[in-house]
């Protein structure tokens, strides 16, 4: 390399050099101004926690409020002699010298003794005995004493009144319902007659009739010679296919009033609000709670034998119905805490089962039908895993996934939910109302 490439090599660096050091002392310059004129603030309003201080608030908003009286004055003084003493009840106030005389004249009512010491206890109980005695205590302190939650007792007699004794199906939160004051009593063909011009509604329908001993009869059940001189008509708003429609609704109204006419009758509808309403609630009510629980056993390497099956299943308690699902029952009811079906909804027989094999059961459950649903899954759960062992399958959910400890809670704190929306609206799971609304 000659000597003029090592000069301009070493003559470039030094001019580099020279541009960096330059930098750096005018960035440093820089930073120390910024320094000195910056000034840090004591509290970041992004960073720190936003507080008011609410009781200084309110005594700064207040200051200049003056209060023109106070109830109650909770300071006891020595002696009258020593304090002043003015009893304030809002615009009603006492001069010292009248208040002095009155107290006076109790103390010595109260007591023979001259010479005692006379002190004014100005305390809540002792303002209001003194109040009431001089007929002093106005209408506004007596409104602190009695507010306005207590109903009294005129009113609440009053609403008792309107109470109508309906028969125990009908519920209140499910169905609409007119009762018929008649001024003669009404025959069952009468009653058959206004049922005839509402066939064509679609949803269910009851008729019940008064007697002379005050009992609810059903249209159904009454002979035909049987008079009522009450009759109730009821309408269900809802059930699984959806809310009432309108006209439906609308012609149901006008069948009942038109049936008042024809029977001298007083119709008089139970409830309040907007009817049409109250069934569009009803039915979201019930796409929230109407859930079924399903839980499958699945075959592993081996098929299930039909024959096997539908023996582990009777012992276990299950009976096949006509149907073509496997019911358990109990406690004499007709109505299944929960049922076995084939995975494919193919109905089981009793000859398909001794020829086939199967893939997959499914254990369910319809959670509005049982009254003690986290129990009758307990059963269920027990029972699949009992026989799933006996098979040699697998229990699994919905999607083909394995059924253990963790989804199960999971299901059995969804059925705790289900439960309190249910209780929470007044209709109890496992009830006559719930069977009705989710049949």
């Amino acid at each position: 390399m000659s000597d003029l490439k090592i000069v301009l090599i070493i003559l470039g660096a030094l001019i580099i050099a020279g541009v960096l050091v330059y930098n750096w002392l005018q960035e440093r310059k820089l930073r120390n101004e910024v320094s000195r004129e910056f000034i840090v603030p004591q509290k970041d309003v992004l960073a720190d926690d936003f507080y008011i201080d609410t009781d200084a608030y309110v005594e700064k908003e207040l200051a200049g409020v003056n209060h023109k009286a106070k109830p109650f004055e909770h300071t006891i003084p020595e002696k009258v002699a020593e304090t002043p003493a003015i009893a304030i009840l809002d615009d009603d106030i006492l001069s010292e010298s009248e208040f002095i005389n009155r107290a006076s004249n109790e103390q010595s009512e109260s007591t023979n003794t001259a010479n005692s010491d006379l002190k004014a206890f100005t305390t809540h109980e002792t303002l209001k005995a003194q109040a009431e005695d001089n007929n002093i205590y106005n209408a506004h302190t007596r409104t602190e004493l009695q507010p306005e939650s207590i109903i009294k007792a005129d009113l609440y007699q009053k609403t008792q009144g309107i109470q109508v004794n309906l028969p125990s199906i009908i519920h209140p939160q499910i169905d609409i319902t007119a009762i018929l004051y008649a001024t003669k009593n009404i025959g069952v063909s009468e009653m058959q007659t206004l049922k005839t011009t509402m066939t064509d509604i679609g949803l269910p329908i009851m008729l019940h009739g008064l007697d002379s001993e005050d009992k609810w009869h059903l249209l159904s059940d009454s002979p035909l010679s049987a008079n009522f001189k009450q009759v109730a008509c009821s309408l269900q708003l809802a059930d699984r296919g959806g809310p009432v429609a309108k006209n439906l609704l609308n012609k149901f109204q006008f069948a009942v009033e038109d049936a008042g006419l024809n029977l001298n009758a007083h119709v008089e509808w139970q409830g309040s609000g907007d009817t049409l309403q109250r069934a569009i609630e009803l039915d979201q009510f019930c796409i929230e709670v109407d859930q079924m629980i399903s839980v499958h056993i699945a075959q592993n390497d081996t098929p299930i034998h039909g024959t096997k099956f539908k023996g582990l299943a009777e012992a276990n308690g299950l009976s096949l119905m006509v149907d073509g699902k496997f019911h358990y029952l109990q406690n004499g009811k007709s109505e299944p805490l929960f049922v076995l079906i084939d995975t494919n909804n193919q109905p089981f027989t009793a000859d398909n089962l001794r020829s086939n094999v199967l893939k997959s059961v499914t254990f369910q459950i319809e959670m509005p039908k049982v009254s003690n649903c986290e129990q009758v899954f307990n059963q269920m759960i027990m029972m699949a895993q009992k026989m799933a062992v006996s098979l040699n399958a697998r229990l699994v959910d919905d999607n083909q996934r394995l059924l253990g400890d963790i989804q199960i809670e999971k299901i059995r704190q969804q059925l705790k939910v289900i439960h309190a929306t249910m209780v929470a609206r007044g209709i109890m799971p496992g009830s006559p109302a719930s069977m009705r609304l989710f049949s």
